[in-house]
Order: structure tokens, then sequence, then C-alpha cells
């Protein structure tokens, strides 16, 4: 019995108008919204080649250790083709440096060609899910009980031998024979426009999200079928079912989310980056105002005048070239080096501790947005879609940590090998090629004292390896 209820419904589901609506819904939206998300996938990936290229380049041509400043590129997630997440707010790169650790990711975000047109996105292939397949489901099975009392044949099918929760389940499996198939049509025509596109592959773990991906879907279905279902019971008539039915989903899908949103806000306030960045600023200060005088001090304590360079290329992020010049200077710079390095980077570790106070706050407030948008459904699915395709914030969270541990790699690179004490660090000159002060007047003078010939260059020189 249960089969032939599920069965009637199923049938005069099919050929019902709002059937062939739905289904020409999706036909039209779903190949619209994923030939746009493949389109900024395939621009996304052709940044990363050029971004990483340059990264490659600028990496094999650094000149001295105090250049380097490794730029890791993130590699586009192929799923955020059908759930963006946050991926779209974020950057694309970070900068490793001694004197910070990496807090987000900057460098290119997720915009058009055109900025002017950002404004108008599509949306993603899951969020369209939300928002058709909850309609859907609803318009199906508002009046999945409330037709049957108006028709009469609620009565008559209850003289059978049927319990309640036979005729329940019965309605309820007519309603997802409906709705299946068009859910599984939108999931095909999603790989299938992602598979015929020749630059995107996926893997085996790809394919496996896809896989849960629809499970989910088929979960999120089955809860507004059901919502949908419970309304229909409480009320008389199909025109105040559909009228409950839609407020609910204008509810969930878009009032509670940014309730959600607004509260978050007031309950978990988060401090301005600009306070964080103004202690950063003044550990900056602090810094450059002891560097340069101990410069000074160091030049004269290895028998030196005054400082002079020939040629000096400095940064504020701690980054010192020199060529020519004398000894003198050039070992002062090897001095100040073995303190300046090593106090930058426990600089890094106390203001690290201010930034994290920042970072823990902002995920506490997002912390709180996420439990208050539990509330709705489509705020759930859309949190679990976002897992699946690794673009949540727990994903670029973990990324970022994993660049931490790669900047104290990169420190413990430089401590085992000694960097900061050695030449290479601040010249590509050799020690030996610096000519001392004394040597340099009295070569000025016509004494026989050694200088650089007129044709000298620093490029005679090799990049470090």
């Amino acid at each position: 019995m249960i089969w032939l209820i599920a069965k009637k419904d199923f049938l005069l589901n099919l050929i019902s108008v709002r059937f062939i609506i739905g289904f020409f819904l999706c036909l039209i939206i779903i190949p619209f919204t994923m030939i746009v998300s493949v389109n900024d996938f395939e621009n996304q990936m052709r940044i990363y080649k050029i971004d990483q290229e340059n990264a490659d380049n600028h990496f094999k041509n650094i000149s001295v250790y105090s250049a380097l400043r490794p730029t890791v590129v993130k590699k586009p997630e192929v799923l955020s083709i059908l759930s963006k997440g946050i991926s779209q707010n974020m950057g694309n790169k970070t900068t490793v440096r001694l004197q910070e650790y990496p807090l987000f990711l900057s460098g290119h975000t997720t915009t058009r060609d055109n900025p002017l047109l950002n404004a108008f996105f599509s949306l993603d292939f899951s969020t369209v899910i939300a928002i058709v397949i909850s309609l859907l489901a609803l318009v199906f099975s508002y009046d999945s009980l409330t037709r049957e009392r108006e028709d009469g044949t609620m009565k008559l099918v209850m003289t059978n031998p049927l319990s309640r929760i036979s005729f329940l389940i019965g309605k309820l499996s007519g309603l997802l024979l409906t709705l299946l198939p068009i859910l599984i049509f939108c999931y095909l025509l999603a790989c299938l426009i992602i598979v015929i596109n020749p630059n995107i592959s996926l893997t085996a773990p790809d394919w496996t999200g896809i896989g849960l991906l629809f499970l989910t879907s088929i979960v999120y279905m089955l809860v507004f079928v059901l919502l949908g279902t419970f309304i229909s019971s409480l009320t008389s008539h199909s025109s105040s079912s559909i009228i409950l039915c839609l407020l609910c989903w204008i509810g969930f899908l878009f009032i509670i989310p940014n309730m959600s949103t607004y509260l978050s806000q007031s309950i978990s306030r988060t401090p301005l980056y600009d306070n964080v960045q103004a202690v950063i600023n003044d550990y900056n200060k602090k810094y450059n105002e002891q560097v340069w005088p101990m410069l000074e001090t160091k030049v004269k304590e290895f028998g030196g005048k005054f400082v002079n360079h020939w040629n000096l290329n400095t940064g504020y992020d701690g980054y010192v070239e020199m060529s020519g010049g004398k000894l003198e200077v050039a070992k002062g710079h090897q001095a100040v080096k073995q303190w300046s390095e090593p106090y930058r980077i426990d600089m890094a570790d106390k203001i690290w501790v201010i930034q994290k106070d920042y970072l823990d706050k902002l995920i506490q407030q997002q912390k709180v947005q996420q439990y208050l948008s539990w509330l709705s459904p489509s705020e759930l699915f859309g949190q679990a879609t976002d897992k699946l395709c690794r673009t949540d914030a727990e994903a670029f969270m973990q990324y970022m940590e994993t660049q931490r541990r790669y900047r104290e790699i990169m420190i413990r690179y430089f401590v085992d090998n000694k960097l900061f004490s050695d030449f290479r660090y601040f010249t590509r000159q050799p020690e030996a090629d610096f000519p001392t002060e004394k040597e340099l007047e009295d070569h000025d003078a016509g004494r026989g004292g050694r200088g650089y010939p007129d044709d000298w260059r620093v490029s005679e020189y090799p990049l470090i390896n």
C-alpha cells in the first residue's frame, strides 16, 4: 500500500506544471551558474600560474640572503567551482618574512577583469541548489496533505487497513521520488560541464567530495520536504499552507543568515586591525632607531672613520645589499646583522601575541555567527558544502598554520647555517674582495693601495644558491 501511495503521488507530480517548471528552471540556471564558475576558476588558475612563475623567478634570482622572501602561491581548489565558500574573499599567496608571522593570504582575490562588475557576481552551484531545491521541496509538499483533505480522498484512503504512519511514509516517498530525479539531473549536468572542460581534472578525493555533497543535498532536500509536509498537516487549506511555507523559506534562506551575522558582530566584537598595525609600527620604529647608530658604532670599532657606501639597497623588512665600499663598513653590517636578525625574530614573536589575540577574536566571532546560523537548514547545508569543498574558514586557517610552520623551517635554516653572520647575507662580494679604508686611501693617493677597477660590476659575482 505504501508503494501504491508513493507511485500515485509520483505520477501525479510528474505530469504537473510545477514539475515541468522546476525541471526547466534547473536546466537554465545550472548550466549558466556552472559555466560562470568554471570560467572564474580558469581565471584563478591562469593567475596562479603567472604568480607561481614570478615567485620561482624571484626565488632563483636572489643575490643575498637578506632578500630571501619566499612567496608561496596557493593553488585554487577545484571544488570551489561548486562552492566558493570564503575563497572569493581571500588572497592567493603568502610572503614569508622573518619579522612577522603570516596572518592572512594576500595578493589576488576572486575578481573579474572589470572590477565594476564585481557587485553582480553570480551564485555558485551549492547556493543555487540550496535555493532551488528547498523551494521545489516546499512547492511540492505544501499541499501533500491539505490536497487530500480538500479532495476528500484522505477519508477514502483511511477506510483501508492502513496506518497513519504508513500513509505518511507513502506520501514522503512519492515526494522524494519526484524531487530526486531533478537533483540527480542538476549534479549530472554540473559534472558534465566540469568533465568536458580540458583544463580541469578531478582526482579521486574530488569525486568523493562530490559524492558526499550529493548525499548532503538529499538530506537537505528531505528536511524541506518534511517541513512542507508538517505545515501541510497543521493547516486546513492549501492557500494557508503555501503562505506559511514561503515565509519559512524566506526566513531560513535570507533572514536568519543576515540576522546571525548582525548578532555575531554585536555579541562578539573584534578590535580594529589598525590598532595591531600601530603596535607593529612602534616595534619597527624602535628597530630602525637602533640599527643605524649601531652600524656607525661597529664601523668605528673595526677601525673605520665613518660610514659610507659605494652602493647600498635597503628595505623596511631587513633587506640590506651593499657592494663596493670598504671592509670596515662590511664588517659593521656583519656585526649588526648578527644582532638585528635574531632581534627581529624575537620582535615577531612579541607581535604575534597581539596578532594571535586579534585572530582568535575573529575566529570567535565567526564561530558565534556559525552557531547562530544553525537555526537555518540552508546555512547548515552551506557550511557542510564549504567544508566538503575545502573552502571553509577552517581550511584556510589550517593552510595559514602551514605557512607559519614553513617560516619556522626557514628560520632554522638561517640559524643552522649561521647565515646571519655570513657576508652573503648582505653582499655578493666575498670578504677578501673588500679593501680596507687605508688601502683605499693609499690607492686614491697613488701610493699603490688596493681599490676597485673602473669596470668593476657586482654582476661579476654569482647569485646565492
